[in-house]
């Protein structure tokens, strides 16, 4: 078969976010090593670049879970476009490359197992802004970190 386990599916923002959403904020995933137990910067299984965390809030109001985790690859922190209204904290966003990774959550003894689902992305972009053309396909939603992680685990 041509699927593998831990398959990435590309998706369209308005199927999965038909409401949008709104980042709260951005951290840089970590890995934590077992055997050392030290944490290093997460990086992509499949094209290395460092990973980020973005959580954001689905504004369906139909929606199961309200945060969600979306991460994002790529050589430096997003930047977040500015606030719905100073003070919330709330960034009206969209995101290219999106994917979506299903996996089984398993439930308690005598339960249920359910479906998850884990969401990858190239680039958040403002909401209803078109991307900037580049020349490297990464321009309009990427500026340098400065050592923005704070070294929480994804």
């Amino acid at each position: 078969m041509a699927l593998q386990g831990g398959h990435r599916f590309a998706v369209d923002m308005d199927d999965v976010f038909l409401h949008g959403v709104y980042a709260m904020g951005v951290e840089q995933a970590m890995d934590y090593d077992e055997k050392s137990g030290r944490r290093s910067p997460a990086k992509d299984k499949i094209t290395g670049e460092l990973v980020w965390t973005v959580t954001v809030m689905d504004r369906d109001p139909d929606a199961r879970a309200k945060e969600v985790k979306v991460k994002v690859t790529g050589p430096y922190c997003p930047v977040l476009p500015g606030e719905i209204a100073p003070g919330t904290g709330l960034h009206a966003c969209a995101f290219e490359g999106l994917t979506v990774t299903p996996y089984i959550v398993d439930g308690p003894v005598g339960r249920r197992s359910k479906l998850g689902y884990s969401f990858r992305a190239t680039k958040v972009i403002a909401q209803g802004k078109a991307p900037a053309a580049t020349s490297s396909g990464r321009g309009g939603g990427q500026a340098p970190s400065g050592g923005s992680g704070d070294g929480k685990a994804a």
